[in-house]
């Protein structure tokens, strides 16, 4: 019965295009991967061969969808020349942030930019102290928990916030040098939930952000998305945010630098050990990879996501 209902489940997340709460299925692929290879362990043991053909199914199936998207890039043993940028994002999940560990990780990690969401008043005081680090600030986007916020080495040379889809859907566009040999537009966003009323409000966000990204790669700009879209890389709304932006995931993208592991969860619920990626830095060509890494846990259900960069002149 459990592995009848696994395939089940693992069925229906199939269907994602027809609804909603299919597509909400896609996003666990992982865990119906390692639950198939679990009972197909258990029905061996137990010498059922057709509950361990099922399962073995269920896993191969599930296989498919996480391994274009979780499996460790690459390595170019080459490194390219030129400066590397430190881009940051963190969602702090409102007062629930650890501020000793928020200011640690900035002074640690010493980002040229960062982007946050999900802000608090009890933020004030960390942002006044990292503030000799990252001088520019935008203000802080209050009473809007989809707002981000943008910090800077350096002002930005512009910046503003897309309000196509809403003064509660932001998307920020920053055009940034932080060095002189490169500059790149940022994009900032902090999708919408899915689910009931959000899902189809979130696709027009995602819809918007490919096409302004879009645009700007046409005109040969170099381009990086940067933000918690509320969707796994194993649905297929994000394998349309990339077709539409032109943008890849930087997660299986070559980097200079080797990964020991892949980045799994950025995102956990409460206590259940269930965590999801859906963190994401998209870039376009022109944005070389140095290293990607999952930063550590600052009392957010969200870990940050660091990302070292070299933007190509």
């Amino acid at each position: 019965m459990l592995v009848v209902g696994l395939a089940l489940v693992a069925a229906l997340s199939r269907l994602a295009t027809w609804h909603w709460a299919f597509e909400l299925l896609t996003h666990f692929n992982v865990y119906f991967l390692l639950i198939g290879f679990a009972l197909v362990l258990a029905a061996l043991v137990l010498r059922q061969w057709w509950t361990a053909a099922l399962s073995a199914l269920v896993a191969a199936a599930s296989f498919a969808v996480v391994w274009p998207h979780m499996h460790l890039p690459p390595t170019d043993l080459q490194p390219q020349p030129g400066p590397v940028v430190r881009l940051l994002w963190v969602n702090l999940h409102h007062a629930n942030t650890d501020l000793d560990a928020l200011r640690r990780l900035i002074e640690t990690e010493k980002p040229d930019v960062a982007v946050l969401t999900e802000l608090d008043p009890i933020h004030d005081a960390v942002l006044r102290d990292v503030r000799g680090l990252l001088p520019f600030q935008s203000p802080v986007p209050e009473g809007n928990v989809f707002g981000v916020m943008l910090l800077a080495r350096k002002p930005p040379e512009s910046l503003n916030f897309d309000l196509a889809m809403g003064k509660w859907a932001p998307l920020m566009v920053a055009r940034l040098c932080p060095t002189d040999s490169g500059c790149f537009t940022l994009l900032g966003l902090h999708a919408w939930r899915p689910g009931l009323p959000w899902t189809e409000a979130r696709d027009r966000q995602l819809a918007q952000a490919a096409a302004v990204a879009r645009r700007l790669v046409d005109k040969g700009e170099r381009v990086v998305l940067v933000g918690d879209l509320n969707l796994t890389p194993f649905s297929p709304v994000f394998d349309r945010l990339m077709t539409q932006s032109g943008l890849w995931d930087s997660n299986v993208l070559p980097a200079e630098r080797p990964r020991t592991s892949p980045s799994i969860s950025t995102w956990r619920l409460a206590n259940t050990g269930i965590g999801l990626p859906i963190d994401h830095a998209l870039v376009s060509a022109g944005i070389g990879i140095v290293s990607r890494r999952v930063g550590p846990d600052i009392g957010s259900d969200h870990h940050p996501l660091i990302l070292d960069l070299k933007i190509a002149p």
